[in-house]
């Protein structure tokens, strides 16, 4: 029995999921909403606040998944997407001055990724990438049983690629509905599962896409598996089937034909990936 626990967060674009880790699971987790236009220091003192409320005496350190890339070994966040101050953020040094405990940090989709490694949708798989649809969108790559994060762990940033008129990230997130529909993801499926004609049309439009980006992705990684997670991962199923409607023009028909794309069904991966990826940090240092 592990005789210590850990504050893990998974920050996204407009909330922080929160919770403690001690012997394998997650407890006391709660979701709170993140204004995303704070400054860097109200955004600290805003994180710093809810550790303290999860803060018990066997607490031995902080990890943290934050939306964007990240130097891990400094802790340093840098230009962070959808929060629109932290170009630059020293998160490690600000955190560990605050609460005198070890912090790490890392990116918020490879926490999630690592999380269905361990005993989520990839358990059991060596090759996968978990593929976030949130407020913007990430992948978390898996490689031959290893989390892969490239020289400035900016492999997965795949929303940053240039698409029609913006970059993946408008097209393949929450992002997409809003801008084009006015409307947010959750109230569209709502419609959606109505038969609104409308609203059906919004989710075969976001489906053809998600299977560009996918596309991009098996040519790079060419996975066993891809998890989606994320807030639009609740509308999986008005999407999936256009998703591979999408996929059935890619040049090599037998990839497709391997490739499995599985729903994330567990609730806290990124906050039990974060756990892990500390614990990783503390055997190799």
């Amino acid at each position: 029995m592990e005789h210590f626990s850990l504050i893990v967060l998974d920050l996204g674009g407009t909330k922080l999921n929160i919770g403690r880790y001690r012997n394998g699971q997650i407890e006391g987790s709660v979701i709170y909403p993140f204004d995303n236009t704070m400054t860097v220091f109200n955004s600290i003192d805003f994180l710093s606040e809810c550790i303290k409320g999860l803060m018990v005496e066997d607490t031995k350190g902080i990890a943290i998944g934050v939306p964007s890339i990240v130097n891990v070994d400094q802790g340093i966040v840098f230009n962070a997407v959808n929060i629109q101050s932290w170009q630059e953020v020293a998160l490690k040094k600000y955190l560990e001055q605050r609460f005198d405990l070890p912090v790490y940090v890392n990116n918020d989709v490879n926490c999630f990724t690592k999380g269905e490694h361990l005993s989520g949708a990839g358990k059991g798989y060596q090759d996968l990438v978990g593929l976030c649809l949130g407020t913007g969108l990430g992948a978390g790559i898996i490689l031959q049983n290893k989390l892969y994060l490239g020289a400035n762990c900016c492999a997965g940033e795949v929303g940053g690629v240039s698409y029609l008129d913006g970059h993946l990230d408008d097209y393949c997130s929450g992002s997409f509905f809003k801008k084009h529909y006015q409307q947010c993801g959750s109230e569209l499926a709502e419609r959606a599962r109505s038969d609104d004609k409308q609203a059906l049309m919004a989710f075969e439009q976001f489906a053809e896409h998600l299977a560009f980006a996918i596309k991009h992705l098996l040519l790079m990684i060419d996975p066993q598996l891809i998890v989606i997670g994320g807030s639009v991962s609740e509308s999986f199923d008005l999407f999936i089937e256009n998703v591979w409607k999408n996929l059935a023009d890619f040049p090599f028909p037998n990839v497709i034909a391997n490739l499995e794309i599985q729903k994330s069904n567990q609730q806290n991966s990124a906050l039990l990936g974060a756990a892990h990826l500390y614990l990783e940090s503390k055997e190799t240092a």
